[in-house]
């Protein structure tokens, strides 16, 4: 069985740990360089500059979409 991953991320700007926990759920971090957005539904996210935005695992680490080398 498979964990599902939280939609959450840390804005490395305020240091905020924000989390998007349901479909169109639109969070941003206080100072506002980062959003996260959809829940578990769907991911969306952004920022001002992506050097900002850490995306957290479950434990707060920090989480890098693993990727199939077919698809680069």
């Amino acid at each position: 069985m498979t964990t599902k991953i939280r939609n959450r991320a840390k804005c490395l700007k305020c240091g905020d740990i924000i989390e998007s926990k349901y479909r169109h759920d639109f969070v941003k971090c206080s100072c506002g360089a980062i959003f996260v957005d959809g829940g578990n539904e769907y991911w969306r996210a952004g920022a001002e500059d992506f050097k900002f935005f850490e995306r957290l695992d479950n434990n707060g680490n920090k989480y890098v979409e693993p990727f199939d080398e077919g698809d680069i």
